[in-house]
């Protein structure tokens, strides 16, 4: 027997053992994608082989750095207040990314909660934290089959739409859209349970980060800061996110003829939109957001731009703005009241009521 034959039969054998010792079986997974998703960072978050990921039904805690309480339902819909279960149907069921699932602000407190008191009608809150416009549109799909609501809300910011670009976002795989003859064909479904990619790893740890034996000896020598090194990352499988959200249109358009609710699709901006204008990248936001609504116009559907309520507030006192309708990079309790008024009068002209 060779030295090389015998040393891999020891770490196989090593591999078995602390496998063994520390029970967790022998199932194929990358310990390195798990610790660099989304859901190991805190979110809660379980896998769905037509979303890439969904809030865990029946939770009921506080993710890690946030400063407010999550409860959500039995559907994977976040709840308006704690204990308080979504009717089905819902008169309003409202979609999106972080900014309506209501990152680091209590349930009572995001704007589709909030709607719902102004409304004075059940809204169900099918926001989920890290999705793209792609997600979130086939989430809504899925959401209005089931509910048939009167209106569905979709709400956007730029980053939604650059996430229609990727097939890995924060370590999740993620459905997304190719434009092929100017028809959109779904892509990577189902996504996989735990796919490390060279490009957000690298090569060592795409191979090596399946052993425990490596992961465990990470853990106890105090080397995870280098082995789980890569951080969060995003894998991008084609630069054409305003051109697949604008498809995207067309799918609503469509869900609306079906359904017969009535679609409004709000742009919302994280806080550079306000703060710096003129950088690059809110350049971008604010271009592609205008462009985005106007696909939507087009379509049949009706639009909502946030952005002259948020300036006014801006401009009244812009030293305060971000610590009043901001909690870092994601709506506060105020600024998701911003929202939910301005939504309330929307549907409200949307019914004749205003």
């Amino acid at each position: 027997m060779t030295v090389s034959v015998a040393l891999l039969i020891a770490l196989v054998g090593l591999e078995a053992i602390v496998r063994l010792l520390d029970g967790v079986g022998f199932t194929a997974r990358n310990y390195v994608a798990d610790r660099l998703s989304l859901v190991a960072g805190g979110y809660p978050g379980v896998y769905d082989p037509e979303l890439g990921y969904v809030p865990t039904p029946d939770y009921d805690g506080m993710p890690a750095a946030w400063n407010a309480r999550v409860t959500i339902g039995p559907g994977g819909l976040r709840q308006n207040a704690p204990g308080e279960q979504t009717p089905v149907p819902a008169a309003v069921v409202a979609v999106g990314g972080s900014y309506t699932f209501g990152d680091e602000v209590s349930d009572a407190h995001t704007w589709p909660a909030q709607l719902q008191g102004l409304l004075d009608q059940p809204v169900a809150n099918g926001g989920v934290f890290g999705y793209g416009i792609d997600q979130a549109v086939l989430r809504a799909e899925k959401l209005a089959a089931a509910h048939r609501p009167l209106a569905l809300v979709l709400l956007f910011s730029y980053d939604d739409v650059r996430a229609a670009q990727l097939l890995q976002r924060t370590g999740m795989e993620k459905p997304y859209f190719d434009v092929v003859d100017g028809r959109l064909e779904l892509r990577n479904r189902p996504p996989a349970r735990n796919r490390p990619r060279v490009e957000q790893v690298g090569a060592v740890r795409a191979v090596l980060g399946y052993s425990y034996l490596v992961d465990w000896l990470a853990r106890r020598s105090g080397a995870t800061a280098w082995w789980y090194a890569p951080g969060f990352s995003e894998v991008r499988a084609h630069a054409e996110g305003l051109q697949v959200a604008c498809l995207l249109m067309q799918r609503l358009e469509a869900l609306q003829d079906n359904t017969g609710a009535s679609v409004l699709v709000v742009a919302n901006y994280p806080p550079r939109d306000l703060t710096t204008p003129d950088d690059p990248r809110s350049v971008e936001d604010l271009g592609g957001s205008a462009r985005l609504l106007e696909c939507a116009k087009r379509n049949g559907l009706t639009t909502l731009d946030t952005l002259s309520a948020l300036r006014a507030r801006y401009r009244a006192d812009p030293s305060a703005f971000i610590g009043q309708y901001y909690v870092h990079a994601v709506p506060s309790a105020a600024g998701h009241r911003l929202v939910a008024e301005l939504v309330a009068d929307a549907l409200a002209r949307l019914y004749g009521g205003g």
